[in-house]
């Protein structure tokens, strides 16, 4: 038994699985004169261990590291279970100078993913930047006219916030990275912030009748037409589905008990987490 990752770029390298069922995978990226490699140890079922990362700038090793849990969890490649490399090698701010990222999981059933950012800087070294996106995950999109990308996720405050976990969705988060810092840039792109409108709408109106399959999926859809300035016309269409009965909740579910105290925690809510103005 191997481990196989299918890589479009850089390579795993996976060693034969031993008599206890260990293997160790070695994962390559490199981007102009930076090369990186990220290895770990596989034990089936699903323990990674001894995670390193060393990143070669010019030939010269500037960081080799044991690539430790962020503040607790575990620190496993995110991306394994995909057949991807969770390692790479890319100019994310726009300086001519790659990053190497790391893409992380903190090992729970379905909770968190983060990012670690290496960036080198002036003093000749490389300085980390750790960003926890949550339940939703991350991806790397072109989003904007320059050829920087954008971190894509999602709200994880939602999480739970009105239903249970798997009947939770989340509207749309987008960040930059510049010069070292994440930050929020959401509302710069109200064309990608309609299209996961309208990919929320779908799937709550393919939702079963009962309030609880609706009620998450809703709360990200109000709150993406909040962030495009439409939360007038969103909180009519909620109030519209509460009167149509979409909203009632026939069993025990931790969720607010009335389709009305459901709508008056979703106001309130969008107001605390900003997207209610």
């Amino acid at each position: 038994m191997r481990v196989w990752l299918a890589l479009v770029a850089g390579a795993a390298l996976c060693s034969p699985a031993s008599a206890t069922g260990l293997q160790h995978v070695v994962e390559t990226a490199s981007s102009g004169g930076v090369q990186a490699q990220f290895s770990y140890d596989f034990t089936a079922p699903a323990t990674f261990s001894n995670e390193h990362l060393t990143i070669k700038r010019e030939g010269t090793v500037l960081v080799d590291r044991e690539i430790r849990p962020f503040r607790f969890g575990a620190a496993w490649p995110a991306n394994y279970w995909n057949h991807r490399r969770s390692v790479f090698a890319r100019d994310l701010d726009g300086d001519s100078e790659p990053e190497v990222y790391l893409t992380l999981y903190w090992g729970g059933a379905h909770c968190c993913e983060y990012t670690q950012v290496y960036r080198y800087g002036a003093s000749g070294s490389y300085s980390l930047r750790t960003h926890v996106w949550g339940n939703p995950g991350v991806r790397l999109g072109e989003l904007g006219a320059d050829a920087s990308p954008e971190f894509v996720s999602g709200d994880d405050r939602f999480a739970y916030q009105f239903t249970d976990y798997a009947d939770s969705s989340w509207p749309i988060q987008i960040w930059s990275y510049r010069a070292g810092v994440f930050s929020k840039v959401t509302r710069r792109f109200p064309q990608t912030i309609a299209n996961d409108a309208r990919r929320q709408w779908r799937f709550l109106s393919g939702r079963r009748a009962d309030g609880q399959r609706v009620r998450g999926a809703l709360a990200a859809w109000a709150g993406d037409e909040c962030l495009r300035s439409r939360c007038g016309y969103a909180f009519g269409k909620v109030d519209a589905l509460r009167r149509a009965g979409r909203l009632r909740v026939s069993y025990a579910c931790p969720c607010d008990a009335t389709a009305a105290a459901y709508v008056a925690h979703l106001h309130r809510f969008l107001r605390r987490t900003g997207y209610l103005r």
